[in-house]
This record gives structure tokens, C-alpha cells and sequence, in this order.
């Protein structure tokens, strides 16, 4: 639900909104009295994030999550008030990323209230670790370095730069495809996916739509929009970079999926 970054600006923003005693009152309130131990509140907000990260799935006091319910509460406490939330920037003032990981994780802050963007189980952060893993799995060590320097990216506010990493990211991933899947270096980023739409069995399926040889299947009009030309009216930079971070996730994800499935000796 939220990742490892997000739940640590959480209890940072805990730590900093609360008196010890305060936070005695809060960790007692949620049954963490016995988990938030330690001298300072360094140590005790430490030792709450690193419980709801081991046990995502505990039910909270009102809802059936204890993670959502204790970041939705310290979310919502702080963007009421000003010494902690920038209205007019809608950024936290001390945690300038942590706005940017909310929207990662699914989740917007409109009207001073904590919404998810859509209702989805798409996991963003559990799809990364399962591509990370692949990309690891099958020595794609330039690829992956393209992605995290995108994610990274991402998370500072850096559009142009996320958005050239992710291109350069699918490039390098699908040319490494078509090579370990042939033995030769394809002479073009397009005939590696040429090649992958015509090796057996395939990546990419003609079946499917996913590679129709005219410029209009799914994954021909997916590198098109990795590369588009001039303005998006009514479309953010930061909503158009999430969007194609979370496209270029979900579409290589599956790409890695089928070589590891298929080809996984090469």
C-alpha cells in the first residue's frame, strides 16, 4: 500500500508533531505502547514504521487497515496546519518528496483530505520489487539502473529527467530481449522489437494487438507515447510523468514475465 519511503516521512512527521508525551497518548491509542519503545522519539517512530511495514495487513481501531488509518490520521492533522503544510505548493514543508510518494503509492491530497487516485489493486511498490527482482534475475543491470535513476527522479520533481530514463529504460531492456533471445545485437531499437514480436513463442503477441507491423498495436503506440511531440493541454507534468511511470511498470513487468517464464536458460 505504501512504500518504505513514504511510511518513513509519515513517522518522521509524527515524530515532529508530537511531545513525548503526546506520543505516549498516540502509540497508546493504536496498541503500539508495547512496539514504539525507546529514549528518544527518533528511536520509538522507528520502531512503529518498521512494524506497520512487517505487518501491512493488521486492522486498524475504524477501518480493516492499521497503515492507512495511521497515515490518513498524521496526513490529514498536518496539512491543517501551516508550520508543517504549504497550502499553496500542497508540499510538506520539511519532506518536499513526500507529496511525490503519495501519488506513487496511489494516493492524492485534495481538499485536506488523503484520497486514493483510483480504486485499484495495482500495487505500485509490489510490482517494483517484482521487477526489480527479474531485472536482477537476468543480469539487465543497465536497464534497472535507467529505471531507479527515473524513479528517482520522479521523487525530486525532475519530469524531463524521469521521463528520458524511462525511455532510455525500455529501450535498453528490449534491445538486451531481443539479443539474449537471438544471440545478435539488433541493429535498431525497432528491430529488436520486430524481433520480438517474431520470435517462438513470442513477446510481444500479434494475436493480441500487442504488435501489428502498421504502428498501431498496444506495445508500437506504447513507445510512441514515451515520445511525444510538443504540449499535453489539461495534463500536468507531474500527472503525465506518474502516468507513464506507472505504464512503463506495469507493460515491462509483463515483458519480464514472459522471458523469464520462456527463455529463462538464455
Amino acid at each position: 500500500m505504501f512504500s518504505r519511503a513514504t511510511i518513513m516521512d509519515i513517522m518522521y512527521l509524527l515524530r515532529d508533531m508530537n511531545t513525548h508525551a503526546t506520543l505516549d497518548t498516540y502509540v497508546f491509542r493504536y496498541g503500539l505502547d508495547e512496539i514504539a519503545t525507546g529514549s528518544s522519539k527518533d528511536q520509538r517512530v522507528l520502531a512503529v514504521g518498521r512494524y506497520l511495514i512487517n505487518n501491512p495487513q493488521r486492522h486498524g481501531i475504524l477501518s480493516d487497515n492499521l497503515m492507512y488509518e495511521i497515515v490518513e490520521d498524521i496526513i490529514n492533522k498536518a496539512i491543517s496546519n501551516d508550520y508543517y503544510f504549504h497550502s499553496n505548493t500542497s508540499e510538506f514543508i520539511n519532506y518536499p518528496q513526500l507529496r511525490r510518494l503519495l501519488l506513487k503509492d496511489g494516493f492524492v491530497i485534495d481538499d485536506g483530505k488523503l484520497l486514493r487516485t483510483f480504486d485499484t489493486d495495482i500495487d505500485f511498490n509490489n510490482n517494483e520489487t517484482l521487477l526489480e527482482n527479474l531485472l536482477n534475475k537476468h543480469n539487465f543491470d543497465i536497464a534497472k539502473g535507467h529505471y531507479n535513476q527515473a524513479s528517482n527522479a520522479f521523487n525530486r520533481g525532475d519530469w524531463a529527467a524521469c521521463n528520458s530514463q524511462l525511455r532510455s529504460y525500455v529501450e535498453e531492456l528490449l534491445n538486451k530481449l531481443a539479443k539474449k533471445i537471438t544471440g545478435n545485437t539488433p541493429a535498431s531499437s525497432q528491430e529488436a522489437k520486430i524481433t520480438l514480436s517474431k520470435c517462438e513463442p513470442p513477446i510481444f503477441y500479434k494475436q493480441l494487438n500487442e504488435w501489428l507491423d502498421n504502428g498501431q498495436g498496444f506495445f508500437e503506440t506504447f513507445w510512441k507515447r514515451l515520445h511525444p511531440e510538443g504540449s499535453h493541454p489539461g495534463l500536468s507534468d507531474e500527472h503525465d510523468s506518474i502516468f507513464r511511470l506507472n505504464l512503463v511498470q506495469i507493460a515491462t513487468l509483463e515483458v519480464l514475465r514472459r522471458y523469464d517464464q520462456n527463455y529463462s536458460r538464455y
